[in-house]
């Protein structure tokens, strides 16, 4: 039943001769597992790599430009834990469909995180104020990064990244 399951999935192909069987895992077969690895079917979180040193407001426009795309904006400060830090932040991220990583303040456990989060394949949108590019380190200047002059612009960017990238 399984077989013929998975088969009716075109998730595997399988031949059947006398008693043996040959299974061979399909193109589609091996993307639902890596989407299954990375855990990016159906997660509505988004987990927020950032300073929390002063936001002055930047944390609720990040919330909402998350919220009004549908996901859940995660902030590992407002998670109720029992645990040490680190492997909160590392559970939260697994689990998370992807990261938003505020650069404006050069915070380095915000480019852990993110770097963490690309490392296991997760999408990771990169955001900073624009008087901030020259702070932002030469291994994440090259990736697409969503600038903004005033923490307003944020909602508007953000979601028109999300609903654009995040399948």
């Amino acid at each position: 039943y399984m077989l013929s399951c998975l088969r009716s999935q075109r998730l595997i192909e399988f031949t059947c001769k006398g008693n043996s069987y040959g299974i061979r895992i399909t193109y589609d077969g091996y993307t639902r597992i890596d989407r299954l690895e990375k855990n990016l079917n159906n997660g509505k979180n988004a987990f927020v790599a950032m300073s929390f040193n002063k936001t002055d407001g930047k944390r609720e426009k990040i919330r909402e430009g998350i919220e009004n795309t549908g996901y859940r904006a995660i902030f590992i400060d407002e998670i109720e834990h029992n645990e040490l830090i680190t492997p909160e932040i590392i559970k939260q991220i697994k689990d998370c469909r992807f990261l938003v990583f505020d650069l404006s303040d050069s915070n380095l456990g915000a480019y852990y995180e993110a770097g963490f989060a690309h490392g296991i394949g997760k999408p990771v949108i990169q955001i900073c104020q624009r008087d901030k590019i020259k702070d932002m380190h030469f291994d994440v200047k090259q990736i697409n990064t969503i600038f903004f002059d005033t923490i307003d612009e944020i909602v508007e960017k953000l979601s028109k990244r999300i609903t654009a990238s995040i399948y």
